[in-house]
């Protein structure tokens, strides 16, 4: 099978299922999405909260020191899993995570209000946890979304207004049974994609 990518991230899984056409301008012809102003706040705040580094911002710099994480931080995780007779390698980075993988804490910016409903539906930390399943045979049992809040002021610029709330969720066998449907599903639409792209079928 023929991928632009050796493995499926949760950005392009997210992105396939929203958009094929724009998967398919990013990743297959290389022509990326513009970075908006509240990516680059998102950006901002994982780099201070990875390396330890104020921005020079003392708002910014005192909520980022508020955000509850662990000291390992921005920890990569990648494992592949077998369906159907095809090997499909997963790739994700934890913003924060025990050493044995068994807690992380995933976080967010914006505006948009986080729910409780909303993060236990939320795919990205499926991802994570299946990913981590077939890394330990484990689903990890404490996972955390923890959401900054932004606003927008009157020239659109995002800016985090300092609420911090922390969310608990939880992910079952279930859930990454119809995780891996999905990312099988996507993975042979994403290579049927490449494949008409370079004129094979």
């Amino acid at each position: 099978m023929i991928t632009p990518r050796p493995y499926l991230s949760w950005t392009q899984l997210d992105l396939w299922e929203k958009d094929p056409e724009g998967y398919r301008e990013q990743y297959i012809r290389g022509h990326p999405r513009p970075i908006t102003n509240a990516m680059r706040l998102g950006s901002e705040v994982a780099t201070a909260m990875e390396t330890g580094e104020e921005t020079g911002d003392p708002l910014k710099d005192l909520v980022i020191a508020m955000i509850p994480k662990f000291d390992n931080r921005e920890v990569e995780i990648a494992a592949p899993i077998k369906i159907a007779g095809i090997e499909i390698p997963l790739f994700g980075k934890l913003d924060s995570a025990r050493q044995d993988l068994m807690a992380f804490k995933e976080v967010k910016t914006g505006s948009v209000k986080w729910t409780q409903r909303r993060v236990d539906e939320h795919g990205q930390i499926t991802f994570y946890a299946t990913i981590i399943r077939e890394m330990t045979n484990r689903i990890p049992d404490d996972i955390e979304l923890v959401w900054a809040e932004t606003q927008m002021d009157n020239n659109y610029n995002p800016h985090l207004t300092g609420k911090i709330v922390v969310f608990k969720t939880k992910r079952t066998l279930a859930d990454i049974v119809k995780m891996k449907a999905r990312i099988k599903r996507a993975w042979f639409q994403i290579s049927q994609m490449m494949e008409e792209e370079l004129g094979i079928i």
